[in-house]
């Protein structure tokens, strides 16, 4: 019989990829603004401006910031603190809860129903779950749900446990409460649907005898959640103060279509099945590869069961977020690591097939994959100090360093109002805000405006820059 395929060609594959779609764009400069708003607001609580349920995040605007909840920018300010203020910080804030999840997705691989072979291809989800185009662009981009994809995956987690009568269940269930909780504090209700984990188990397993016990774990997990929530707002009153003007401020405008980024409600659905085409070419191809008459590669009942739940958990964490007009691809990152649990339930079977194929497959498999390692590897080398996006912008910003000072307020026209990437930004690097007022020291405007909108009282200041020209106010002459 041939020898199966050493696992670390695997991995190297796979850690190659990352690379590629990860690691080395996440290193480089720019990012985009809802990832920076975050990052800005977190930045300046580490720096005492606001607190952890009154968060801040400029002068002029939103000084009172209750876009969100309050999790991200609290523990992005404890990475401030720890590693300082490079920009570097919060890459490896990034890095580490995508590192962290890979890491979950590897551990709920291996209490899945597999076989000893089955079980060492944890590569398997991880491979799945980094291609999925809106996942690597979220880790390059800092937007929150890559914070809530570990919370809600390690409450899954919990469940699945529980389902299996892995220990204490109710030690299980107010794990899963404490991790849908820490969901919730970092994006909202959006992060609730691994409530429902038991009512899908039951759907795709209907027996009467289950039910019951079902349903009270269900209670318990509502329980637990409500309990944690309650000792929350009666130790800290200012939660609920926070989270009262975050349902007024936030979801009272998202259930009213203000900010709706679609007219189609089911714009996620499409996007959903837009995002799963990779997974889905790569599992196509395994199963082509690993393909063979005569031993049929099937799905056993208990594996179809937990591949079915699979599905519904990542359909619960994306659909009901068609409700409102406001959907955005990344806000699936959440459900993505069930679908790649799901795609690799269905391609494993093949995947073990592959190894007892030829020599020359096997080989070419080899080489293939130290290619991909060395790409990823040479790429990530060379994009250190790179800028992915914004260069221009972000050139004028770090020339502006020796003119202005922390806490400033600089004056733009107000087209210029709604350009947040320079908003968040400025905030992000000098705590300098943003101001329509024509009396402010300096006062910028971009090169492609109409300069006869600039204040009479302001001068062009002589500053090589690419995106912006900055004037300065005029001194009265005494």
């Amino acid at each position: 019989m041939n020898k199966p395929l050493n696992l670390k060609y695997y991995w190297f594959f796979t850690i190659g990829l990352i690379l590629i779609l990860v690691i080395a764009p996440l290193i480089q400069d720019g990012i985009f603004m809802d990832g920076m708003l975050y990052i800005s607001v977190g930045k300046n609580l580490s720096q005492g401006i606001g607190t952890f349920w009154n968060q801040s995040f400029s002068k002029t605007c939103m000084f009172n910031y209750h876009e969100q909840p309050p999790l991200y920018g609290g523990l992005i300010a404890l990475f401030f603190k720890i590693f300082g203020y490079s920009i570097y910080t919060e890459r490896i804030f990034c890095f580490s809860f995508f590192a962290l999840t890979l890491v979950v997705l590897s551990k709920f691989w291996k209490q899945l129903n597999l076989n000893k072979d089955q079980f060492k291809l944890d590569f398997l989800p991880i491979l799945f779950f980094s291609i999925t185009p809106v996942v690597f662009w979220a880790y390059q981009n800092h937007v929150e749900e890559t914070v809530m994809t570990l919370f809600d995956l390690l409450a899954i987690y919990y469940i699945h446990q529980s389902l299996q009568n892995r220990g204490s269940v109710l030690i299980k269930l107010f794990f899963s409460s404490c991790f849908i909780v820490l969901a919730t504090l970092t994006k909202g209700i959006q992060g609730i649907f691994p409530l429902m984990g038991f009512a899908l188990f039951w759907l795709i397993n209907p027996e009467f005898k289950n039910l019951k016990k079902y349903f009270v774990n269900t209670l318990y997990l509502f329980g637990f959640f409500t309990g944690i929530y309650s000792i929350i707002f009666f130790v800290f009153p200012d939660a609920y103060t926070s989270f009262e003007n975050y349902f007024s401020i936030r979801l009272v405008n998202t259930f009213n279509h203000i900010g709706a980024t679609t007219e189609n409600r089911f714009y996620l659905l499409f996007k959903l099945v837009n995002e799963l085409i990779p997974v889905a070419a790569l599992s196509f191809i395994l199963i082509l590869l690993g393909k063979n008459k005569s031993r049929v590669s099937l799905i056993n009942k208990e594996k179809r069961r937990e591949l079915y739940w699979l599905i519904l958990v990542g359909l619960s964490g994306s659909l009901p977020l068609m409700v409102t007009l406001e959907q955005r691809g990344f806000y699936l990152v959440t459900s993505l690591p069930y679908f790649a649990l799901a795609f690799s339930l269905i391609t494993v079977n093949y995947l073990t097939e592959i190894q007892l194929k030829s020599e020359l497959i096997k080989k070419i498999l080899r080489l293939f994959s130290i290619v991909v390692l060395f790409i990823g590897i040479s790429y990530s080398f060379f994009s250190i100090g790179k800028t992915k996006r914004d260069k221009e912008l972000l050139h004028d910003i770090y020339l502006c360093k020796s003119i202005l000072k922390h806490g400033d307020t600089i004056g733009v026209p107000e087209n210029m109002w709604n350009d947040w990437n320079l908003q968040t930004y400025m905030v992000r690097y000098y705590y300098v805000s943003l101001s329509m007022a024509k009396n402010n020291t300096y006062y910028i405007i971009r090169k492609d405006l109409d300069k006869s909108i600039v204040p009479e009282n302001y001068q062009l200041l002589k500053l090589t820059t690419q995106f912006f020209d900055v004037y300065e106010l005029k001194k009265n002459k005494s």
